[in-house]
């Protein structure tokens, strides 16, 4: 079983390489940035962005009351400018 710490190493690990390919500054950008470019990536390939990070989000919840959850994924709404976009 993989622990929420040895998540964030990994996590840790791939903000830093995309920093150092960017230039960003500061860990906040560099999460900022990637999830715009992931969001950018998704779209060259024909996938539902808004859907795979709801299910993101839904993991993240879930594993931070028990790293190892089974339970089902929450569901997670996603707002932009107001308007509601439904992911699943």
């Amino acid at each position: 079983m993989t622990s929420n710490i040895e998540r964030a190493l990994c996590a840790e690990e791939c903000i830093r390489s995309f920093a150092e390919a960017t230039g960003v500054d500061t860990v906040e950008d560099a999460i900022a940035d990637l999830i715009g470019n992931l969001g950018h990536y998704a779209d060259a390939l024909g996938l539902d962005y808004l859907g795979i990070v709801a299910v993101g989000i839904g993991h993240w919840h879930l594993e931070q009351a028990d790293e190892n959850s089974i339970d089902p994924l929450p569901r997670v709404d996603i707002r932009i400018d107001g308007q509601r976009k439904l992911a699943s």
